[in-house]
């Protein structure tokens, strides 16, 4: 019995913020990204169960959205008492600031997501109490945050170079938001692979145990020799043969697609993350041009060249995402060549072997590929953080 680990609930906890707290805000500048989520780990048996009841899984999600959302009313209580804090604060004080606030609503996000959690795993058991065959298996919530910076400016008006997008807290916060959800599809790539593993091991069973029968059944006069190979789904039927593997194979060719699908979105979350970090360096660009009418040739030459090596770790950040895109595209040829395999075996259809040949030798290697790309991202994700923080360095200097 193997045990798998699954991300069933995910919430914008900043779009809520920002939907409620509107013009509110003017000191405080809430995080590009607040992201709660739920992370489950239970037996595959009941993950299988569960995954493929969407009316199910939407009643879960809904419960989890609104414990979510009544716990954001009061973190909103907290931040607009920040912001009249803030009012009265100089430059200096707001950036001194800025790390309460960050604290303040790292401790709410956590709290919120596991009181999400608590109510998951509830009704996880209770869905459990009526369907017997379930009662078994295990099952453990936990909530989990993905949290990126909040910026405080303080009361008084700070210089375009200071307040505005030179700052490295919008560009790193961002990238490290992004850096979570590929540790993430690394995990969920280990699961896809150990997924493809067992099911190329039950592909040679039924591939063995299929032509012991097709060949028992023309000697013994059952089928004629010149028929075509009979398919599993046959066998029970028409030889009296058990084919227990068949159903577990299909089991895990459907937790493998249900996987790859994961991958897929968070793949897209990542997408999104190296966008809005490209859009914020677009946005020092226009404050660099800005502070060049301002400030020394000699101090704009030190912020131009931190701009450029930022601008080239990005395009480095997006060269890996589209490594990790392209792994997946592998992985779903891969699903769709496990697919025909088990189809092709099912209905005895010529050539099914071929098929199976095929499935049973391909690489499993989503993994090692997205872990590759990852490491690369987290390489190039430290030089990024170390050009923007000598980018904010040159910066405070001038106010």
């Amino acid at each position: 019995m193997g045990t798998k680990k699954w991300n069933a609930v995910e919430y914008d906890a900043v779009k809520y913020l920002k939907g409620s707290l509107g013009s509110k805000l003017k000191r405080i500048e809430l995080p590009k990204t607040m992201r709660l989520e739920v992370l489950i780990e239970l037996d595959d048996e009941l993950y299988a169960a569960l995954a493929t009841n969407p009316s199910w899984l939407q009643k879960m999600q809904s419960a989890a959205a609104a414990k979510a959302r009544s716990a954001m009313d009061d973190v909103e209580k907290q931040i607009l008492a920040a912001e009249a804090k803030a009012q009265k604060f100089d430059p200096k004080t707001g950036a001194a600031f800025t790390r309460d606030v960050q604290v303040l609503l790292e401790k709410g996000a956590q709290a919120a997501s596991d009181e999400m959690a608590d109510l998951c795993e509830k009704l996880i058991n209770d869905y459990k109490k009526g369907q017997k065959e379930l009662l078994k298996f295990r099952v453990k919530c936990g909530g989990k945050i993905a949290l990126t910076a909040v910026l405080v400016t303080g009361g008084a008006v700070l210089s375009v170079v200071t307040a505005g997008a030179l700052s490295p807290l919008g560009i790193v916060g961002i990238v490290k938001g992004g850096l979570a959800i590929g540790q993430e599809i690394v995990k969920l790539a280990l699961d896809a692979d150990k997924a493809g593993k067992l099911i190329q091991a039950e592909l040679t069973v039924l591939k063995k145990l299929m032509n012991e029968e097709n060949a028992k059944a023309k000697k013994s006069g059952k089928v004629a020799q010149g028929a075509k190979e009979i398919g599993l789904n046959v066998f029970s039927k028409v030889l009296g043969v058990e084919t227990p593997s068949l159903k577990n194979c299909q089991s895990h060719i459907e937790i493998h697609k249900i996987d790859i699908a994961k991958i897929e979105k968070k793949s897209k979350a990542l997408s999104e993350t190296i966008y809005e970090a490209m859009d914020e360096q677009a946005k020092q660009d226009k404050a660099l041009a800005t502070a060049k009418k301002t400030l020394p040739a000699n101090k704009v030459g030190k912020m131009a060249m931190q701009v450029e090596k930022i601008e080239k770790a990005l395009d480095e950040l997006l060269k890996s995402t589209i490594k990790v895109n392209e792994a997946i595209e592998r992985a779903e040829k891969r699903q769709e060549h496990f697919e025909k395999a088990l189809d092709a075996m099912k209905d005895g259809i010529p050539g099914w072997v071929k098929w199976v040949d095929v499935a049973v030798s391909l690489t499993l290697d989503l993994a090692t590929g997205i872990a590759d790309a990852s490491s690369a991202m987290e390489r190039t994700a430290a030089g990024l953080g170390a050009a923007a923080q000598a980018l904010g360095n040159e910066a405070i200097d001038v106010t």
